[in-house]
């Protein structure tokens, strides 16, 4: 069966479970497991750019939906966009002089800068976006690069009602594998590639063709 959707995901683990009375928790056992995937997953299938907009006179803006981690904001300019360093929210100053920002944190709910802005700044917010399928968006990077991930998940989440230990660790081992070969691939895809070439192999042909 192939698992591409957020309703295809729910039949998989139904299917799996084979307990008709766990069907109808299945939805809350997605909802768990990406939970966890979120506190243990830092991959770029999680990234997302989100454009913002600052507020005149204001130090903060509400962070957007499904925010979990920052990575990068820049400020647009008239050429080009500009990038604003992030400092610890315990370290960043609190000038009450307006201006363009020069530096940016997390405020609890809020990206808040060090200055009040003079302006209404357009931003490009780079964050680690939680993973959240549904109705409405029911699929995502994530299920359609590791959908055995997805599954594996939601049947660890579902196995405190299934009452068969044996049966938890061989789903939590499953688990373990597909995050490792997860992060294998997230480190491979962050190397940089390295072009080989067959020379002697092509000279030879060279050498043959004159």
């Amino acid at each position: 069966m192939a698992i591409t959707t957020y309703s295809e995901l729910q039949s998989a683990a139904a299917t799996w479970l084979v307990r008709g009375d766990l069907t109808a928790r299945i939805p809350e056992f997605i909802r768990l497991a990406e939970a966890r995937l979120n506190r243990v997953l830092r991959t770029r299938l999680s990234e997302a750019d989100v454009e913002l907009s600052a507020t005149v006179g204001q130090r903060a803006t509400p962070l957007p939906a499904g925010f979990t981690e920052p990575l990068r904001l820049w400020l647009a300019g008239p050429c080009e966009r500009t990038e604003v360093p992030f400092v610890e929210a315990s370290l960043i100053g609190a000038s009450s002089l307006r201006g363009r920002p020069c530096a940016w944190t997390v405020d609890g709910s809020t990206l808040a800068f060090d200055r009040p802005c003079d302006q209404a700044y357009d931003l490009t917010l780079r964050m680690l976006k939680a993973f959240a399928l549904s109705d409405g968006a029911p699929t995502n990077a994530l299920l359609s690069g590791f959908p055995d991930l997805y599954l594996f998940a939601t049947l660890c989440e579902a196995a405190p009602f299934l009452r068969d230990e044996d049966l938890a660790r061989t789903y939590e081992g499953r688990l373990a594998q597909a995050l490792l070969e997860a992060n294998r691939q997230e480190a491979r895809s962050r190397a940089p590639g390295r072009l080989t070439t067959e020379l002697p192999a092509l000279i030879g042909a060279r050498a043959t063709s004159c």
